[in-house]
């Protein structure tokens, strides 16, 4: 998929958002202009993310569905 179409599928979509659709892309976008595009992340963090890799290796059936993560986001903040 090209830049463009990229573009205007994304435009299609935020047109017919709902409210909680545009929530979330708002939050999205405002997260990634604080991060900035092609920022690395931080030593400590590298050090979170590697010992949660080593974690999920060890006990792979500890994680939790993803419908279960986002039914608890939604009740928490709504979106």
């Amino acid at each position: 998929m090209t830049t463009l179409s990229l573009r205007q599928s994304v435009q299609h979509h935020i047109a017919m958002a709902d409210d909680r659709l545009l929530k979330m892309i708002k939050a999205l976008v405002e997260s990634y202009q604080e991060t900035g595009e092609g920022r690395e992340i931080s030593e400590e963090h590298k050090k979170i993310l590697d010992q949660r890799l080593a974690d999920h290796k060890a006990n792979p059936t500890t994680g939790r569905e993803w419908s279960e993560v986002m039914s608890e986001l939604h009740a928490k903040y709504g979106v």
